[in-house]
C-alpha cells in the first residue's frame, strides 16, 4: 500500500519514518486560517481531516496521513506566527505558564468513490519558566520559529524555556506516534457479520461468534445482527465495535434521553426494562451460586423488584462543569472512553437528563450562562486551572423540595449575593442553595468549606409517613421510592419476628432505624461520620422518637463494648465493599438472632454471607430491588436466622 505524509514538516517526516521505512511526502496547500478558532481541539480536527482529505482524493488507493499542531493558552489559540513581532508577543503569553499543545491525526483513504477518515487527538501539557527579554530575543534571533505553532519547538528549548512537560513529547514535537498507531490500528481494522446469541452482566457486553472465533461487543443484546469491527488477536474472544446494527433485537427499545450512549449515566435505557431486571436477578443467582455451589437451588430468592419510577428516580446527582471556548456547560463524563484524548471532551455536555429531575433541562439552560456571565473558567483537571467545577442537585421525591450545591476552586471569588439574585429570578423552586470551596486535586465533590447562600440549610424527604431532613453532605438512598419498598419489607420482617431491641450498623442518616422505631422498643445507630450521626439525631426529634439513638463511631470500635443478648435484630447496611473481616468476627461473636443485611454489591453480600452461613446462620431469603433502573447497580437485602 502506498503511504503519503500529507506534511512538509521535517520533524513530521522524520517521526513518521518510527511507523513506515518508505512513504512519500505530498503537501496539502492547505490554507489554515480559513477555519474558526474557536475550539483548539475542534480547530486541529478540522485541519488535519481536511489535508487529509484533499491529498487523498488526488491520490486514490493511497494511505494518506495529516497532523496538525495547535498550542492554546488561556482558551487562545495559537497559530504559527506571521513575523518576529508576532513570534515575540506568543513567547510572552506562555512566560511562566501552563499551556496545552494538542496535535490531531488523520489517517484517510479513497477506495473507488468512497472516501474513508479517521481522526484522533493527543494533548501535552508544557510549562514555560517566566522568561526574560534577553531570551526570548536570543531564541528569536535563530529565526527558527516561522512555521511553528506557538513560535517554539520544544527540542530547541528544552534547557532554556522548559520546566515541566507533561504527556506525550513526540506530540509537542508534532506527530504523536503512539496516537497515530492507535488510528492506524483502528483505520486498518476486520469486519464481519454475527449474530449476538449471548449477554455479560454486569459488563454490558453481548456474545457473538464467528467461523473462527468469539467476540464480545459493547451496546449489543441478544438477537441483534450486527456488523462488527475487530482487530485480531491471540487473546480469545476478541473484542470488537459495533459498526451498524444491521438487525436489532426484540429486546431493543428506542432510548428516551438523547444523550444516551454517549454520557455515563445510562447503560442500558435502550433494553426492555422487563429484561434489565430479567438480567440483574441473573447475574444475583450467579453470583450466589459461586459462593454457595451445592445450595443455591434451595435458597428462596425473589424475583427482582423494579423501581417504583423509571426516570427521574435519583434524589441526587453531580453534574460537571465543561468549557468550550468561552462556553461554560454542564454534563456527564463520557461512556467510555473519548476518541480523542483532552481534558474538556471528558464532559459530555446535557440538555436534559432523566435521572434526577424535570427540572435539570431547566438548570442546564440558564445556569452555566449565569456562571459565564462571572468571567470564570470551568476547573480543568489537567492544567489544576479553573473555578466551576460541579452543580449537585438534590430533591425531595415527595416533597418537591430542590437543593442546588455550586461547588468551586477558591482559586476566585463568588460575588454571592448578585448571583443568588440571578439565580432565584430563573429557578423560583429553589428551597436551599450553597456555595462549596473544593481545592481537591481528585475529581470529587468535597466539602471543605461550605457556605450557606440561600433559603433553608437542609431539605426533607418523607418515607412511611416520617420526616427526614437532607444536608448537602447527608447519606441518603438515592432511590428513596425504591428505597421505602425495602424499609417497609424490613418493618414487616421485624414485626414478625417481634423484634424488641434493633441495632444498625452503618447507620447514616438513621432512615431504616427511625422507620423500625414503629416496631421496636428500642434501635440504635451506629455511623462514624459526625455529619450523619448529626442529621440522624435530628430525625428521631422531628419525628417526636425517643426510642432510637445514634453513636458516633467506627463499627469495630463498638461492637466489642457491645454484651451478647442485648439486641434481637441487627441491620447492617454497609459500603460497597462489605463488612470488614475483623467487623464480622465481632458481629457473629455476637450471636443476634436475626439478621437483615441490606447490600448495593452482590459480590461483597455472597462472600460475606458464606462466612455468617458458615458461622451457624441459615439465610432465609434475598430480596432484589432494583435501585437504579437503566445501570448495572442493583440492590439486595437478606434475611438472615440463626
Amino acid at each position: 500500500m502506498k503511504v503519503i505524509l500529507a506534511s512538509e514538516s521535517p520533524r513530521r517526516t522524520k517521526l513518521l519514518k518510527k511507523i513506515f521505512k518508505r512513504f512519500s511526502v505530498i503537501p496539502s496547500g492547505l490554507d489554515e486560517n480559513q477555519f474558526p478558532k474557536e475550539d483548539p481541539v475542534n480547530y486541529a480536527l478540522k485541519v488535519a481531516e481536511t489535508k487529509a482529505r484533499e491529498v487523498a482524493e488526488r491520490n486514490p488507493e493511497a494511505l494518506v496521513i495529516a497532523a496538525d499542531t495547535v498550542v492554546a493558552v488561556d482558551g487562545l489559540i495559537l497559530g504559527k506566527p506571521k513575523d518576529r513581532d508576532q513570534a515575540k508577543k506568543m513567547l510572552q503569553s506562555l512566560s511562566g505558564k501552563t499551556h496545552q499543545v494538542i496535535t490531531a491525526v488523520a489517517v484517510c483513504q479513497k477506495q473507488e468513490e468512497k472516501v474513508k477518515i479517521l481522526s484522533d487527538c493527543e494533548t501535552s501539557l508544557v510549562t514555560f519558566k517566566p522568561l526574560t527579554e534577553k531570551e526570548m530575543d536570543s531564541y528569536l534571533d535563530q529565526s527558527t520559529y516561522q512555521d511553528k505553532a506557538g513560535a517554539y519547538a520544544v527540542q530547541e528549548i528544552k534547557s532554556s524555556f522548559l520546566e515541566k512537560l507533561e504527556g506525550d513529547y513526540y506530540n509537542v514535537v508534532g506527530l504523536p506516534i503512539r496516537r497515530l498507531r492507535q488510528v492506524l490500528s483502528s483505520f486498518l481494522e476486520r469486519k464481519t457479520e454475527v449474530e449476538i446469541t449471548d449477554f455479560l452482566f454486569p459488563e454490558g457486553l453481548g456474545l457473538g461468534q464467528s467461523q473462527n472465533h468469539t467476540f464480545q461487543v459493547p451496546g449489543t443484546y441478544p438477537g441483534d445482527l450486527v456488523e462488527i469491527s475487530y482487530q485480531l488477536s491471540e487473546k480469545q474472544p476478541l473484542r470488537a465495535k459495533v459498526f451498524s446494527i444491521i438487525n436489532p433485537s426484540p429486546l431493543r427499545e428506542p432510548p428516551v434521553c438523547p444523550h444516551f450512549g454517549q454520557c455515563g449515566g445510562c447503560s442500558f435505557q435502550d433494553l426492555r426494562y422487563s429484561e434489565q431486571l430479567r438480567q440483574k436477578g441473573q447475574y444475583l443467582l450467579q453470583v450466589i451460586e459461586e459462593y454457595f455451589p451445592s445450595e443455591s437451588r434451595y435458597l428462596e430468592i425473589d424475583d427482582v423488584g423494579p423501581s417504583p419510577s423509571r426516570f427521574f428516580y435519583r434524589n441526587k446527582m453531580e453534574f460537571s462543569f465543561g468549557q468550550s471556548g468561552n462556553e461554560l456547560y454542564l454534563g456527564l463524563k463520557q461512556k467510555t472512553k473519548a476518541s480523542f484524548s483532552r481534558q474538556d471532551k471528558t464532559i459530555v455536555r446535557l440538555d436534559e437528563c432523566h435521572l434526577c429531575t424535570p427540572l435539570a433541562e431547566k438548570i442546564f439552560s440558564f445556569f452555566p450562562e449565569l456562571c459565564r456571565k462571572t468571567k470564570l473558567r470551568a476547573f480543568d483537571l489537567k492544567t489544576k486551572q479553573g473555578f466551576f467545577r460541579h452543580l449537585v442537585i438534590r430533591e425531595g421525591k415527595k416533597t418537591g423540595d430542590l437543593m442546588l450545591l455550586l461547588v468551586t476552586t477558591s482559586q476566585a471569588e463568588l460575588e454571592t449575593r448578585s448571583f443568588t439574585d440571578q439565580l432565584l429570578q430563573a429557578l423560583p423552586e429553589l428551597k436551599s442553595f450553597w456555595w462549596v470551596e473544593n481545592n481537591r486535586l481528585a475529581d470529587v465533590v468535597s466539602f471543605e468549606k461550605s457556605h450557606h447562600l440561600y433559603g433553608q440549610e437542609a431539605i426533607e424527604e418523607e418515607l412511611l409517613d416520617l420526616r427526614f431532613k437532607i444536608y448537602p453532605a447527608s447519606f441518603f438512598q438515592t432511590n428513596p421510592l425504591a428505597a421505602e419498598l425495602v424499609y417497609h419489607k424490613i418493618v414487616e420482617e421485624a414485626r414478625r419476628l417481634r423484634t424488641q431491641s434493633a441495632l444498625g450498623l452503618y447507620c447514616g442518616s438513621g432512615a431504616i432505624e427511625i422507620c423500625l422505631s414503629k416496631i421496636a422498643a428500642e434501635v440504635v445507630g451506629v455511623d462514624w461520620d459526625k455529619a450523619n450521626i448529626k442529621t440522624a439525631n435530628e430525625n428521631a426529634k422531628i419525628n417526636n422518637l425517643r426510642n432510637v439513638s445514634f453513636w458516633e463511631n467506627r463499627v469495630e470500635e463498638v461492637l466489642p463494648e457491645i454484651y451478647r443478648g442485648s439486641y434481637d435484630l441487627l441491620i447492617v447496611d454497609p459500603p460497597r465493599a462489605g463488612i470488614s473481616p475483623k467487623g464480622i468476627k465481632q458481629i457473629i461473636s455476637l450471636k443476634i438472632p436475626n439478621i437483615i443485611y441490606v447490600s448495593c454489591n452482590p459480590k461483597s453480600l455472597a462472600r460475606d454471607l458464606k462466612i455468617l452461613t458458615d458461622s451457624g446462620y441459615q439465610i432465609s431469603r434475598l430480596t432484589p430491588v432494583d435501585f437504579f433502573p437503566h445501570t448495572a447497580h442493583l440492590e439486595v437485602v437478606a434475611f438472615l436466622c440463626r
